[in-house]
């Protein structure tokens, strides 16, 4: 007859054991309303306003041109022309702090960033060099060409920084070392809070 009563008696011990324990666990995956407000508004204040720039990518073209006067698809005898040019530019790569959205929890911050995008490209035609340049008499380079293979060139370049990863990746990093750093080392967050990143379209 006791040892019915001592069964039960455990069991229900056990059973609020039980209950205790789950609610610690949800109640540490939660912050209160105000808290996350007050993280959230620290964290906004700390990020830049608008666009950040988190890599520079600084480049010199060599760009070989040749073409030639044409009549029906074919080449003109005597209109082609070959040349050897450089140029340098930059190309910056970031996002907008404005699409940064977060999510507070009992010890993370969750930063859902951004894709990272060409924010500019700048080509400086002060360093356009000619190299070497093969013309005809009747079909010699023009200002006009110039710009043209300038323009040509650019677009080149923006597709081949599209198309790198590693750049993407570099530019991803360096962002998140400097957030990292200096949102863990404001009052209310260093020792509490960890910074994690979320980074849209990420592989």
């Amino acid at each position: 007859m006791y040892l019915k009563y001592f069964v039960i008696l455990i069991i229900l011990v056990l059973a609020v054991l039980f209950g205790i324990f789950i609610g610690s666990k949800l109640y540490s995956g939660t912050v209160s309303k105000e808290a996350e407000i007050n993280i959230k508004s620290t964290v906004k204040e700390i990020l830049p306003a608008a666009e950040y720039t988190s890599l520079v990518y600084h480049y010199t073209s060599v760009i070989t041109h040749s073409e030639a006067a044409k009549l029906f698809s074919f080449d003109i005898p005597l209109t082609e022309k070959k040349a050897i040019y450089t140029i340098d530019g930059s190309i910056k790569m970031g996002f907008n702090c404005a699409d940064i959205a977060i999510d507070i929890s009992y010890n993370s911050i969750v930063l859902k960033m951004p894709r990272i995008k060409i924010l500019s490209h700048e080509i400086y035609p002060e360093t356009f060099s000619l190299y070497d340049e093969k013309t005809s008499l009747f079909n010699r380079y023009t200002l006009k060409d110039a710009n043209a293979i300038q323009l040509a060139n650019k677009d080149e370049m923006e597709l081949k920084v599209k198309q790198n990863r590693g750049l993407y990746l570099q530019a991803m990093k360096f962002a998140e070392d400097q957030f990292k750093q200096t949102l863990e080392n404001l009052p209310g967050i260093k020792g509490i809070h960890t910074v994690i990143f979320d980074w849209q379209g990420a592989k």
